[in-house]
C-alpha cells in the first residue's frame, strides 16, 4: 500500500511539471528531457510512467479536466433555463481547451484512452439530462438523444479547431448555443424542412450580434 502511494506521488509530481511546461510553451516545443529535469526524475523513470510525450500530454489534460468537470456538474445543478446552463458549460469548456488546442487535434486517438472516454461520457450524460429536462429532443425527426448531444459537442470541437485570432470563448459559446437550440426548436416545430437557408443565415448574424449571457 505504501509503495502504491509513492507511485501516485511520483506520477503527480511528473504531471505537475509537465502541466507547467505545456502551459508555457507550444506542445511541439516541450521536450521530455525538460519534463524530467523540472520533475527532478530520471528519464527512465519518466518513460516508465509515460512512454510517449503524447501520452504525457493527454494525462496532463485529463488531470486538469477533472476539476473543470466538477465545476460543470455544479452548473447543471442549477434550475436555470437550458440556454443559460448550456452556455455557461460551453464557455467553460471552450475556455479550458483554448490554450490546449493540440489536444483537440488528438481527440480521435484520445477516444481510445479509457480515462478520456469516461470524461466524455460524463459530459454527454449531463447534456442529455438537460435536453431531456426541457423535452427538446423527443420530437426531432430521425435524431436520437445521443446523436443530438454528439452533434452539439462536435460544434465545440469545430469552434476550437477553426477559431482565429479574433475569436473569443464567450462569443463562440453564445453563438454555438443559440444556433443549436434555435435549430432544435425549429425542427421540432415544423419538421426537417421548416428552416430555410436564409433563416439560418439570419439567425447566425443575429446570434453573433447579441450579448453573451453572463454568469
Amino acid at each position: 500500500m505504501k509503495r502504491q502511494s509513492s507511485k501516485q506521488r511520483k506520477r503527480g509530481t511528473i504531471l505537475q511539471a509537465a502541466s507547467a511546461l505545456f502551459s508555457d510553451r507550444d506542445y511541439h516545443l516541450v521536450l521530455m528531457d525538460d519534463v524530467a529535469t523540472r520533475a527532478r526524475v530520471g528519464k527512465g523513470t519518466l518513460y516508465r510512467y509515460f512512454p510517449t510525450k503524447e501520452a504525457l500530454y493527454i494525462a496532463t489534460v485529463l488531470d486538469a479536466w477533472e476539476r473543470v468537470r466538477v465545476e460543470i456538474e455544479e452548473v447543471f445543478r442549477d434550475e436555470s433555463r437550458i440556454g443559460e446552463n448550456l452556455e455557461t458549460m460551453t464557455r467553460r469548456v471552450l475556455t479550458f481547451f483554448w490554450p490546449r488546442r493540440h489536444f483537440i487535434a488528438l481527440l480521435r486517438d484520445s477516444m481510445e484512452n479509457p480515462e478520456w472516454r469516461r470524461a466524455h461520457e460524463a459530459v454527454v450524460l449531463l447534456v442529455e439530462s438537460e435536453l431531456e429536462r426541457e423535452g427538446l429532443v423527443g420530437s426531432l425527426p430521425g435524431v436520437d438523444l445521443r446523436m443530438a448531444v454528439e452533434l452539439f459537442l462536435g460544434m465545440l470541437r469545430a469552434a476550437l479547431l477553426y477559431r482565429d485570432a479574433r475569436s473569443r470563448p464567450e462569443t463562440l459559446a453564445h453563438l454555438i448555443v443559440k444556433l443549436y437550440l434555435d435549430g432544435i426548436r425549429g425542427l421540432s416545430a415544423g419538421g426537417p424542412d421548416a428552416i430555410a437557408p436564409g433563416a439560418i443565415t439570419a439567425g447566425l448574424v443575429a446570434a453573433a450580434l447579441e450579448e453573451p449571457v453572463e454568469d
